[in-house]
């Protein structure tokens, strides 16, 4: 059975595709798409779009928080599938194409050896592995966007530059809503180790995590009630409360 979408803020759903989330806003008939889950997502997007009366043709844009395989995952296919154009930041363009030093999944392998005497990191590379995250499929066509940029997209979205787990990871505002965008640049869930609530992603998976830390910090004054991560459950403590966890957390590990 295909699971349905969970709507948190008025026209945005979200979709737990098993470690990993991806969301869904819609406006005026329109659909934008935020990240994509894995290279074998497409199937469930396409059904889950389906669940919430939606279908390919009502999607205009495709935007990602980044290029790990595990959020642009589904994109190439469903540009392929909608027409859509899809988003990255600038500094990201060439990671989302393949192309980039350091874009093979293959490169986080040595940082992520240590970790699997832990069943649970153990999981989730088997997890990941059985979703295609060692094969993606990289995107071909690209439109970038830069530092607070907003764009012309259902829901308004406007781009917060936030580099650290990524070079040009970005988290996404949908200032009206009230919602922030997090992709990997916090997280509810740590994928490794199964522990929950706000906290950066684990240090294996950062390229930068001095830079990261410095992007977490910037989130702080963001005005927003609701932090969409990319692994783990909404948050609806607001953005500020959100970071100092996530700082906690950092400190504790």
């Amino acid at each position: 059975m295909t699971q349905q979408m969970q709507e948190i803020a008025t026209g945005v759903h979200r979709y737990a595709d098993g470690l990993v989330n991806w969301y869904a806003v819609e406006e005026d008939g329109q659909v934008m798409l935020v990240d994509t889950g894995w290279p074998r997502s497409w199937p469930r997007i396409e059904a889950a779009l389906q669940g919430i009366g939606r279908s390919p043709r009502d999607v205009s844009a495709i935007v990602l928080t980044h290029g790990h395989p595990d959020h642009l995952g589904g994109a190439e296919k469903a540009r392929q599938a909608t027409g859509a154009p899809v988003y990255v930041h600038e500094n990201e363009a060439e990671r989302a194409r393949g192309k980039a030093k350091g874009a093979s999944p293959f490169t986080l392998v040595p940082g992520l050896l240590p970790t699997l005497w832990r069943p649970s990191a153990l999981g989730f590379v088997l997890h990941a592995t059985g979703n295609g995250f060692m094969t993606p499929k990289w995107v071909s066509e690209l439109r970038t966007y830069a530092d607070g940029q907003e764009l012309d997209l259902p829901g308004h979205p406007r781009v917060i530059f936030t580099p650290g787990h990524t070079d040009g990871h970005a988290s996404i505002l949908l200032a009206d809503r009230g919602v922030l965008f997090a992709g990997d640049a916090m997280a509810t869930l740590d994928v490794l180790t199964r522990e929950t609530g706000p906290r950066p992603m684990p240090a294996a998976l950062n390229s930068d995590p001095e830079r990261m830390r410095a992007s977490l910090r910037a989130l702080e004054s963001v005005d927003a009630g609701t932090v969409l991560p990319g692994h783990g459950e909404p948050w609806t403590q607001g953005v500020r409360e959100a970071v100092e966890r996530a700082n906690d957390a950092d400190q504790r590990s």
